[in-house]
């Protein structure tokens, strides 16, 4: 990617993180549509609680499995934040440095931000 400014990619990653989180929960969409789940050894649990449920709980616990995927999401940033802000760790790209921080509150805040429909400030 010659001649990439930092701040466009640094905001697709957030944008792409925030898509994930939406768009790409394969265990939260089988449970709200009570969809075949794979059998495997880790999955035991979730194949045996499912079926026991109604359709409104396994639309609430769909809910709290994307809540969870997005948390862990937040937290990850929240990490990587600390990392750069505390340890002088960088991410570059083509050599330049990328933003940590758009919104004043860390990676985890421009995640959060943008979930919540937060619009990216004026490169100016």
């Amino acid at each position: 990617m010659p001649g990439t400014a930092p701040i466009p990619v640094y905001q697709a990653i957030i944008d792409e993180l925030v898509d994930e989180t939406r768009l790409h929960s394969p265990l939260a969409k089988r449970v709200a549509t009570d969809d075949f789940l794979p059998v495997a050894r880790e999955d035991g649990a979730i194949n045996k609680l499912v079926p026991s449920l109604t359709q409104e709980q396994r639309i609430w616990l769909s809910e709290l499995l994307m809540q969870e995927r997005s948390s862990a999401i937040h937290d990850t940033l929240s990490v990587l934040s600390w990392w750069i802000e505390c340890r002088d760790v960088t991410l570059t790209v083509n050599g330049n440095a990328l933003p940590a921080d758009l919104s004043g509150m860390g990676m985890q805040g421009d995640y959060i931000g943008r979930v919540d429909g937060w619009t990216w400030p004026d490169e100016t």
